[in-house]
């Protein structure tokens, strides 16, 4: 009886390592669809950091050049008097706004740089945590399918080789109905 338990057991943990790993196959695609995902989107990501540098770095170049044509203009009496005269120093006044505006669409240029850059790279580092777990769980299917062929060997060379204690036990089960 005792080998019949023993037996039972034994496959049950054939069919147990089994299950965990077609269990694993079927994550284990998932997760390097997820991971190819991730590393498109990883690549986009780059690309529009790159752009919105670009973008951030010709406004600064945009404000500065800006800048030194509004102080070049209230450098020269002749603008501002004309301004004043003509236009109330309207002219100068709007200058300063669209400066202030610039100044301001700057710095929210370089805030949202910055938090792509983060962004960024909290992407690379959830892409490389998959692909450890990915890693891992590839050695553990690997040790599943091992499992499994063990057992199941170990199973048939057990049922083999016990098999007249089996015959018996089951003899006996049958006489005593």
């Amino acid at each position: 009886m005792v080998k019949m338990l023993v037996l039972l057991l034994i496959i049950l943990l054939a069919v147990t390592s089994l299950v965990g790993y077609l269990s694993l196959t079927g994550k284990i695609t998932a997760g390097e669809r997820q991971i190819a995902d991730g590393q498109r989107e990883l690549e986009k990501g780059e690309h529009a950091l790159e752009e919105g540098k670009a973008k951030l770095e010709s406004g600064k170049q945009e404000l500065s050049e800006g800048k030194k044509e509004y102080e070049r203009a209230k450098d020269n009496l002749f603008l501002v008097l004309a301004d004043k005269l003509l236009k109330g120093g309207k002219s100068f006044e709007e200058g300063r706004k669209r400066i202030g505006q610039g100044d301001d669409q700057v710095a929210k240029g370089e805030i949202m740089v910055t938090e792509g850059e983060r962004r960024l790279e909290t992407g690379k580092i959830e892409l490389r945590r998959g692909r450890e777990q990915l890693r891992l769980a590839k050695g553990v299917r690997v040790a599943c399918g091992l499992g499994a062929a063990f057992f199941a060997s170990l199973s048939m060379v057990l049922g083999v080789y016990w098999r007249r204690s089996l015959v018996r036990i089951f003899m006996h089960i049958r006489r005593g109905r």
